[in-house]
C-alpha cells in the first residue's frame, strides 16, 4: 500500500508540473478504455451494463492490471456518457439507441429558419419553450405532470448510474495509485456558439442552407448564444489541471471565409473570457484543421488542442510553443498492426512531439467499439510510453502558461439576460427575510438547473 501511495504522489507531481509549464520527469499517460471494451472483456452486453455499471467492475480491474496509465483508464458516467435511461425517460429524438446498444445522434433540427428572431431575442427562453420540447416528447409544455415525472426520473437515473461507476473508479484509483484528477469543480463542457446553433438547433443541413441565405442572422445568433455558452462552460473552481471539454464540429465542412466571419469570432471571445477566469479549454478539432492553423494560433495560450488528422511536424512547428497538443496517433493501427508496429509508430510520433514539452499522447479519435483495438497492442504500447517518454531536463519551463495574455473579464458576457434568469430583486421582494449573503448561493444553485437544461442540447 505504501508503494501505491508513493506512486500516486509521483503521478500527482507529473500532472502538477505539466499543467504549470514545467517539464515533468516523463510525459503523463492518459489512456481511456470505453465501456464497450470493458463489456467485451467481461462478456457483458451494452444492453445490460448501461443499466447497471457495477457489472463492469471486474472487467475494469482486469484491464487496469495490464495497462500502464497515470490516470484511471476507465471512463466515468454522467450526462455526457449518453446513458439510455436518461434519454428514454424523456422520449428523446436527438439521442437514440442503435442496434449495437450505443446511443447515437441522428440529424435533427429543433429550430426553423424563420425562428432566428425568437432565438436572438431570448436564447434561453427559446430553448426551454421551443427546442427542448421538440427534441423530447415527454417534455411537452402541455403535459406538465408527465414532464415533471420524466425530468425527475431522468435525473435520478443519471445520479444512480454515476454513483455505480463512481464506486468502481474510487476503488481502482485507490488500488492502483492513479492520479485522482483535477480538483472538484474545475472541469466542464461547452460547444462553440456556431456549433451549438448548427448541431441540434438548425441541424447540419439547415445550417448549410442558412450559410447561403441567413448569414447576418447566424452572426447575431452566435453573439446571442455566447453569454449562454460562457455561463454553461465556466466551472465553479477553475484550476490549471482542470479543463472544459469542447468538441469542434463545423469548420472542416465550411469555407474558410465563413469560418473567419461567422464561426471564429464568438469562439475566440468565449475562450478568451474563460481564460480570463483561469479556466482552460480542451478542444477536440474533429476532421482536418490544417488550413486553420493560423486561426487557431489566435486562441489563448495554454489551450489544449487535440487533433484527429494532420502532419504532426507542421502542427508542432505552428502551435507547439503556445498550446498543449494532443493526438495524431492512428487508432486503427491498434486493430491492424503488430505490437512492434504500434510501438514503432509511437516512437516516430514522440520523436516529433515530445521535444520541448507540451504534448500528451493520445489517439486520433476516441475508441468506441470493442473491435476498435487489440488490447494486447494497447498494453504493449502503454509499457513503451512509460519507458520512452522521459525528459532528461525535468523542471525546465516550457511553452506559455494559461492566459499569458492577461485577458480581462468583459462584464457584458457575464450578463445573463433572459426572462427565465434568476431574479434576486424579485426573490428578495417575495422573501424579504432572505439575507444578502444568500444571494450567491441562490444564484449558483439556480444556475445548476440552467446547466441541466443546456445539457439536453449538447
Amino acid at each position: 500500500m505504501e508503494n501505491v501511495k508513493t506512486l500516486q504522489e509521483e503521478r500527482k507531481q507529473l500532472f502538477n508540473d505539466f499543467y504549470n509549464n514545467r517539464l515533468p520527469k516523463r510525459m503523463p499517460i492518459q489512456i481511456q478504455v470505453p465501456h464497450t471494451i470493458m463489456g467485451a472483456v467481461g462478456k457483458i452486453s451494452a444492453f445490460e451494463y448501461q443499466y447497471n455499471f457495477g457489472l463492469l467492475r471486474d472487467a475494469a480491474d482486469n484491464i487496469c492490471m495490464s495497462l500502464n496509465s497515470d490516470t484511471c483508464p476507465i471512463i466515468g458516467v454522467g450526462h455526457n456518457a449518453r446513458v439510455p435511461a436518461y434519454y428514454h425517460f424523456m422520449a428523446s429524438n436527438n439521442f437514440q439507441m442503435g442496434a449495437n446498444g450505443q446511443m447515437q445522434h441522428p440529424e435533427v433540427s429543433g429550430m426553423t429558419a424563420e425562428e432566428y428572431g425568437a432565438l436572438i431575442a431570448d436564447p434561453y427562453a427559446f430553448m426551454l419553450e421551443t427546442a427542448i420540447p421538440r427534441h423530447y416528447e415527454k417534455l411537452s409544455l402541455d403535459k406538465p405532470i408527465e414532464r415533471t415525472l420524466a425530468l425527475n426520473a431522468a435525473q435520478s437515473a443519471v445520479q444512480k448510474l454515476t454513483g455505480q461507476m463512481g464506486q468502481t473508479l474510487r476503488y481502482l484509483i485507490e488500488r492502483y495509485g492513479y492520479y485522482p484528477g483535477a480538483p472538484l469543480g474545475s472541469g466542464g463542457f461547452v460547444a462553440a456558439p456556431f456549433d451549438f446553433l448548427s448541431d441540434q438547433l438548425r441541424g447540419f443541413s439547415g445550417i448549410s442552407m442558412d450559410l447561403r441565405r441567413h448569414k447576418s442572422q447566424i452572426k447575431e445568433a452566435c453573439e446571442a448564444l455566447l453569454p449562454l455558452m460562457y455561463r454553461f462552460a465556466l466551472p465553479p473552481n477553475p484550476h490549471p489541471e482542470g479543463f472544459i471539454g469542447n468538441p469542434l464540429h463545423m469548420p472542416p465542412f465550411m469555407r474558410p471565409k465563413d469560418v473567419e466571419e461567422l464561426w471564429f469570432p464568438t469562439y475566440k471571445k468565449l475562450l478568451e473570457q474563460l481564460a480570463a477566469r483561469g479556466a482552460r479549454v480542451r478542444a477536440f478539432c474533429e476532421g482536418d484543421w490544417t488550413r486553420y492553423l493560423d486561426l487557431l494560433r489566435e486562441l489563448p495560450a495554454g489551450t489544449i488542442l487535440a487533433f484527429e488528422y494532420g502532419d504532426p511536424k507542421l502542427f508542432k512547428e505552428k502551435l507547439g510553443d503556445k498550446f498543449i497538443l494532443v493526438g495524431f496517433y492512428p487508432l486503427a493501427l491498434l486493430k491492424t498492426g503488430t505490437p512492434q508496429q504500434c510501438i514503432d509508430k509511437a516512437k516516430e510520433l514522440l520523436d516529433i512531439m515530445l521535444p520541448g514539452g507540451g504534448y500528451l499522447f493520445n489517439f486520433d479519435k476516441a475508441p468506441m467499439a470493442a473491435e476498435d483495438m487489440n488490447l494486447d497492442n494497447l498494453y504493449a504500447l502503454t509499457d513503451f510510453l512509460r519507458d520512452y517518454a522521459v525528459y532528461d531536463n525535468a523542471g525546465t519551463p516550457y511553452g506559455m502558461a494559461l492566459n499569458t495574455e492577461n485577458y480581462c473579464v468583459d462584464p457584458s458576457i457575464e450578463t445573463f439576460d433572459s426572462k427565465y434568469a434568476f431574479d434576486w430583486k424579485a426573490h428578495k421582494e417575495k422573501y424579504p427575510l432572505t439575507p444578502e449573503g444568500a444571494r450567491s448561493f441562490l444564484d449558483t444553485t439556480y444556475n445548476q438547473s440552467f446547466r441541466d437544461n443546456i445539457l439536453l442540447l449538447v
